[in-house]
């Protein structure tokens, strides 16, 4: 029966394999882009209502408890639990319409989906939101575990559950729950969604159907999904060396372990997002021969089985297809305002320890450069920190020194030269004849180049409190609509109050060079920026505790770095941005694999 089963599993999803596909790639991209700016914009507004810049470990409890907190979480999960029930509503249209060999038309998978959901609510069938969660979440049990294992700080809060046995105890309990709830469960959606039952018939018949059968079916929907996991999981180790023999003979030397790191992350959350399409692709498929094969048992072979599609009034294929290209339309702009303007997502919960290249890539270019900022790009630096200054006419440019001297020799000042003057002056031969003739960009210069490409960690050099520089950088800020790709900081705590008082929505960092002072609990700082000798686990905890994100400066050795990484500092900025890659991936299970490969590569 096995046999049979994984044969007319891939039968039901060959009939339809292009358009189901092509269903669950836009449907998982519309919907995907769409919820992530729901939760983006959810965090921001939560956040702000609690008063937090960002969201850590040390108060994730407290702020989850927090009245808008609770009310927007609880929305985003009947958005999210609609969402996964529209999947299966699409699937089951599909392969409901497959079990008669109909072809079902792209537009009419989602015109189904939206039918079958739209009766159940009209039934009150409420409950299969519940069981659509369990169900989704055991069927992507994997997948999932890899996701929560990438982002902080939820990784984390994985990590230190799994090291706790009650927290173990815990994850299995609820998990068996789940189990409980699905296994006499398993037919529920097609009892509902094909037959037209209420949620109790639908469960009652899913029994009936199951008796005398439920361990047989149990091992071959688990089989199913760890054959597909395998089967993951050696496409990539696969994809991972073809890239790995690509990095080790075009890549650059200094950089090539770094460099695989980083493709292998991004090419793992690319399979992840496949990895889960396919899962509940064969697990819904096998589902539905299961339930045609149970329910024709015993019935005269000439029988066809019983099909009913719904014709609900409410909808038709036009306003379905209208629908859906105002849907991509707004799934194209969300998608590209998060790639080209960045989210408060990755900003407000880091998915790692970031990495900031200090002055832009200064080992590799003069620092604060446009050469520096291209060196911190293809150092797969994560953010580049520049200094600012402001010119005698008044123009915001990027110089760290009060004089020019160490670059020169000359002991002008920048706010005693205008910029005409300024683009005269050469801040590239002092570092090497290669960058002979490079110039002292404006801040404007580096917010063109940086859109899109880096974030910015500004830092206003203090011109004194009358300065009108704060006010300068915030609106080329405001212009470029950079505010979630730029960070400013100072040792000017009254430029940071002005900031936030001009715009609270402004990320700013105070930066201090020792621990002390009660700068936790301002609420004109988003970032504490400390030098990192003077990092420890309590102030670290503080910080988050208040809602502070912690960067340390300036960080050049490994074993730095190790340390910092392990007490859960933000970012780390660093003139050795590929170093700092490799020695965040080191703990990562891809580490040891490209180390290894690039090694018998050389």
């Amino acid at each position: 029966m096995t046999k049979t089963l994984v044969k007319e599993t891939y039968q039901i999803i060959n009939l339809n394999f292009k358009n189901l596909i092509l269903f669950e790639l836009v449907y998982r991209l519309v919907t995907g882009t769409i919820f992530y700016q729901l939760v983006n914009m959810g965090l921001k507004f939560s956040l702000k209502m609690s008063g937090y810049s960002y969201l850590t470990l040390g108060n994730a409890v407290e702020f989850l408890l927090k009245p808008w907190s609770i009310i927007i979480l609880l929305a985003l999960a009947v958005t999210g639990l609609i969402l996964i029930v529209l999947e299966i509503g699409g699937l089951i249209t599909v392969y409901s319409g497959a079990a008669y060999s109909l072809c079902i038309p792209f537009g009419e998978i989602f015109l189904g989906a939206a039918r079958k959901v739209a009766d159940e609510v009209k039934r009150g069938n409420v409950q299969i939101l519940l069981v659509g969660l369990a169900n989704y979440v055991l069927v992507n049990l994997y997948y999932l575990y890899r996701v929560l294992s990438h982002v902080k700080p939820l990784n984390f809060v994985v990590k230190e559950m799994w090291a706790s046995p009650w927290a173990r105890v815990g994850i299995f309990l609820v998990l068996s729950c789940f189990t409980a709830l699905v296994i006499p469960s398993v037919f529920l959606f097609h009892g509902c969604m094909i037959e037209q039952k209420s949620y109790r018939d639908s469960f009652n018949n899913s029994q009936k159907l199951l008796k005398g059968r439920m361990a047989p079916t149990c091992l071959r929907q688990v089989g199913f999904q760890v054959v597909l996991a395998a089967i993951f999981i050696l496409t990539y180790l696969g994809c991972m060396v073809v890239i790995a023999i690509g990095v080790a003979f075009f890549g650059r030397q200094d950089m090539k372990l770094a460099a695989l790191l980083q493709i292998s992350d991004h090419m793992e959350w690319i399979f992840l997002f496949v990895g889960g399409i396919m899962a509940i692709v064969v697990h819904m498929a096998l589902v539905t021969v299961e339930y045609y094969q149970y329910r024709s048992l015993g019935k005269n072979p000439g029988h066809g089985w019983d099909f009913f599609y719904t014709k609900g009034p409410f909808f038709n294929r036009k306003a379905v297809e209208v629908f859906l290209i105002i849907l991509s339309l707004v799934s194209g702009l969300c998608l590209f305002e998060t790639v080209y303007n960045g989210n408060s997502i990755a900003k407000s919960i880091t998915v790692q320890t970031g990495i900031t290249a200090h002055r832009g890539g200064s080992l590799a270019a003069p620092e604060n450069t446009l050469a520096a900022l291209e060196a911190a790009v293809e150092q797969m630096a994560d953010r580049a920190e520049i200094d600012v200054q402001e010119t005698a006419d008044g123009i915001v440019v990027l110089f760290h020194d009060g004089t020019l001297k160490r670059q020169t020799g000359s002991s002008k000042q920048i706010a005693d030269l205008t910029l005409e003057e300024i683009k005269e002056i050469d801040v590239g031969s002092w570092f090497s004849p290669d960058f002979a003739n490079e110039r002292i960009p404006t801040l404007e210069q580096v917010m063109e180049y940086a859109k899109g490409k880096i974030d910015l960690n500004i830092e206003i050099k203090n011109m004194g409190n009358d300065s009108f520089l704060p006010d300068k950088v915030l609106e080329l800020v405001l212009e470029y609509e950079m505010q979630d790709q730029c960070i400013i900081t100072s040792t000017n705590r009254n430029y940071l109050k002005k900031l936030k008082l001009m715009d609270p929505d402004i990320k700013t960092g105070y930066i201090i060079s020792a621990v002390y002072g009660d700068y936790y609990s301002d609420e004109f700082v988003d970032v504490i920026s400390i030098r990192s000798s003077f990092v420890n686990e309590k102030m670290v905890d503080a910080a988050h505790q208040a809602g502070k994100a912690v960067h340390a400066w300036t960080v050049n050795t490994k074993a730095e770095i190790e340390r910092l990484n392990s007490l859960g500092v933000d970012d780390i900025i660093t003139d050795h941005p590929v170093m700092a890659r490799e020695v965040l991936y080191e703990k990562e299970s891809a580490y040891g694999l490209a180390e290894y490969l690039l090694l018998i590569l050389q």
